[in-house]
């Protein structure tokens, strides 16, 4: 099924969006594993799959291998991840909506649990924990999170995103871009859970960044004898001491990550 443009009156306000971008074709070893895990989540109504216009072979392995109604196909040219996201936006059904890169993995009833929580703080984002995990998806160390949650996980208001989208022109760090300049204009919270398994691979387009370099290096060292455990060891009890407090605030994200 291809994705079809949605009206805000024609909303769902039960139910929650998956926008899914996989644009890249090394994504396509990882992507059965991350739409299994959405498809298996009991408030996700629709799957909207971002994908290279150009990948046909894509296209065909998950209309031949997903024959859920949920699942809508959104091919698109290749351009910057927030272009890819802001396209996908107009056609989300329902009020609420969550992002995932094709390559991470969502725990059980990973937006269940946020939108409930969203509904009881009064939230119109609900950010969450993250492991890290090795190519294989082997989780290797415990995330931080400490000045913005992975896109990952995000759960936010569809209003919310068509009123902030995000800045097409950034190649990379769209979305610390985007949580600067929505920074006191709408409700974030930090549900504190680990519901995340953040893929760290080396052929991604986010190689480059600061963020990312950091991340492979925290991963190979949990990998090494005796490094590994205290790396581990670090991580959990870091994670355990902020899990409580609300995100860091950073007035200028590029030049910290």
């Amino acid at each position: 099924m291809e994705a079809t443009a949605c009206t805000t009156e024609n909303m769902e306000q039960n139910a929650v969006t998956a926008i899914v971008t996989a644009m890249t074709d090394h994504e396509k070893y990882f992507l059965p594993e991350a739409l299994r895990a959405i498809l298996s989540d009991e408030h996700i109504d629709q799957v909207i799959v971002c994908l290279d216009e150009k990948n046909q072979s894509l296209q065909s392995s998950i209309r031949s291998n997903f024959k859920d109604r949920r699942i809508e196909l959104l091919p698109l040219p290749f351009m910057n991840i927030g272009a890819v996201r802001n396209r996908a936006i107009q056609f989300v059904k329902h009020a609420w909506l969550a992002f995932c890169d094709g390559d991470d993995v969502w725990m059980q009833n990973k937006t269940l649990q946020q939108l409930q929580y969203a509904n009881k703080s009064n939230l119109d984002f609900v950010g969450t924990g993250h492991y890290l995990t090795n190519e294989a998806g082997q989780i290797q160390t415990h995330g931080l999170s400490m000045f913005i949650p992975m896109p990952s996980s995000w759960l936010v208001k569809t209003e919310v995103m068509k009123s902030f989208p995000f800045n097409e022109a950034l190649n990379r760090r769209s979305d610390g871009d985007w949580w600067i300049r929505t920074h006191e204009k709408i409700n974030k919270g930090k549900y504190p859970k680990i519901l995340l398994k953040y893929r760290v691979r080396l052929q991604s387009v986010s190689m480059l960044s600061r963020s990312k370099k950091r991340k492979v290096l925290i991963t190979q060292l949990a990998q090494l004898p005796f490094i590994g455990h205290l790396v581990k060891f670090s991580t959990y009890i870091i994670w355990q001491s902020t899990k409580q407090l609300n995100y860091l605030w950073l007035s200028k994200w590029e030049k910290q990550v």
